[in-house]
């Protein structure tokens, strides 16, 4: 089975195009050389070397705003604790509430 051939030229030529890149046998090697001239990074231990300070300034900031987070979070915790007891202990005064012996 046959395709049918399209109606105008334009169509016939690019129906019959095709494309056949020389082939070069150093290609990946080429490639690999231009990306490590460009300074590009091959790893993660690798970028963070390359960035040692701005990631240690990104540690220490996660670090500081965790610390802050946590003291406040701890600060309300004790505030509501401390309010419980002292509404227990007010109503454990309540003379309404004491049995006498």
């Amino acid at each position: 089975m046959t395709d049918p051939q399209p109606p105008d030229s334009l169509s016939r030529t690019l129906h019959a195009w095709r494309v056949t890149p020389a082939r070069n046998p150093q290609f990946r090697a080429e490639v690999s050389a231009r990306i490590a001239a460009a300074g590009a990074v091959d790893s993660w231990s690798g970028y963070l070397r390359g960035h040692a300070v701005t990631v240690t300034a990104a540690l220490m900031l996660a670090v500081l705003l965790g610390a802050v987070g946590g003291r406040n979070q701890a600060r309300s915790l004790a505030a509501a604790d401390s309010a419980r007891l002292a509404s227990a202990y007010v109503e454990s005064l309540d003379a309404r509430a004491m049995k006498m012996p």
